[in-house]
Order: C-alpha cells, then sequence, then structure tokens
C-alpha cells in the first residue's frame, strides 16, 4: 500500500517493556521522530496508560492540507499525523477509552519548518491526494 511507513519506537518498546531502536525512519513525517524512546518512557508506560496509534504517510500528509485548507497554516507531515486524530474522527473513540475524571486530550500543533507549498503539493501527489479535499473529512465530523 501507498505509505504505510508509520515507525514509532514507543509502540514495539511499550509491548516488549524495554527499549526498542528502529533501524531507520522511512516515513515521510521525520521531523519529530526519534530511533528510540528512552527507558524512562518505557518504564513511565508501565505506570501510566499511554495509548499510541499509527497513522500511515498519505494520511498525515492529507491532514496537512485540510489543516492548510482550513486554517491556513503550513505544518509538516509529523504535524499531520497528530492532526490525523482530529481529522478522521478517532478523536472521539481516544476520548471513549479515557475513563471519566480524566485529563483533557490535547492536539500540539507544530510549524513547517521542513516543508514548504511545493513539498507539500509534492508529497499530495505522490500519494494521490486531491489537493481539494472536500470529499475527505468534512468539517462536520470534526466537532465533538
Amino acid at each position: 500500500s501507498s505509505g504505510i511507513n508509520a515507525e514509532c519506537p514507543l509502540r514495539p518498546g511499550v509491548k516488549a517493556g524495554k527499549v526498542v531502536k528502529l533501524d531507520e525512519i522511512t516515513s515521510c513525517a521525520k521531523t519529530l521522530g526519534a530511533l528510540a524512546v528512552c527507558q524512562e518512557v518505557v518504564d513511565l508506560s508501565q505506570k501510566r496508560k499511554i495509548t499510541s496509534h499509527l497513522v500511515d504517510d498519505k494520511t498525515a500528509v492529507e491532514c496537512c492540507v485540510l489543516f492548510l485548507r482550513d486554517h491556513q497554516f503550513l505544518v509538516e507531515p509529523a504535524c499531520g499525523a497528530t492532526l490525523a486524530a482530529v481529522y478522521t474522527g478517532k478523536i472521539r473513540e481516544y476520548l471513549e477509552e479515557q475513563s471519566p475524571g480524566t485529563s483533557p486530550i490535547v492536539v500540539v500543533i507544530c510549524g513547517g519548518a521542513t516543508v514548504d507549498i511545493d513539498t507539500l503539493n509534492g508529497l499530495a501527489a505522490k500519494f494521490d491526494i486531491d489537493t481539494k479535499l472536500e470529499k475527505y473529512y468534512p468539517l462536520e465530523q470534526m466537532r465533538l
């Protein structure tokens, strides 16, 4: 399939209960990537409920385009992966997983230091994404 490159050392590390190191990051969402998480993160994951969800590259890029459309703010695919929770409606599932009284979910939006409009358009073309995107994730779906 096109662009299923969602590497994250957190997920296998949490499952294994130890630090797991990736050989490389092949995803287009590289800027916030790490080849491994530190032992303290793995230890914390054993004490607290930490949920990790994977996002494929195409969805991350779609969400970058959507965020640009909706907010006139250019972000890179690493941010698009975070935005996918909101744009795909998965945030509702995540909220249902939370027990009553837990903290709210915060979506951190970072800038686009490594992306410009030509780069985003190139990624959109690579994944055959319609940059008009009205057919994807309508705004009504995002509202809680």
